[in-house]
């Protein structure tokens, strides 16, 4: 039996560096992937949750449906920079990039 499968049989926390390299390169590369998109579903949602507005209701001041906001915020749609923009326009705040 794996380190990972005993810990999880024991109910143990498992380090997600032991758990990450468990993966094939491959897989590592989509799960990175996969990371980037879901960081800015993460950050729309907090911003509509400090503002108190629903998905449909920033979906119809940005003037689409609201299942487009769905699928950004649950990660399966890749947000632009055009539509970061939009979000910024509809919500009243200003749009930053920054690289750290």
């Amino acid at each position: 039996m794996s380190k990972i499968n005993q810990a999880v049989k024991k109910g143990d926390l498992i380090a997600y560096g032991d758990l990450f390299a468990g993966y094939s390169k491959k897989r590592q590369q989509e799960i990175l992937k996969r990371a980037r998109y879901l960081k800015a579903a993460m950050e729309l949602k907090k911003l509509r949750k400090e503002l108190d507005i629903s998905q449909e209701e920033l979906a119809h001041k940005m003037k689409v449906k609201r299942e487009f906001i769905a699928r950004i915020e649950s990660g399966e749609r890749n947000i632009t920079i055009e539509t970061l923009n939009r979000v910024a326009e509809a919500t009243g705040k200003e749009f930053e990039f920054h690289f750290r």
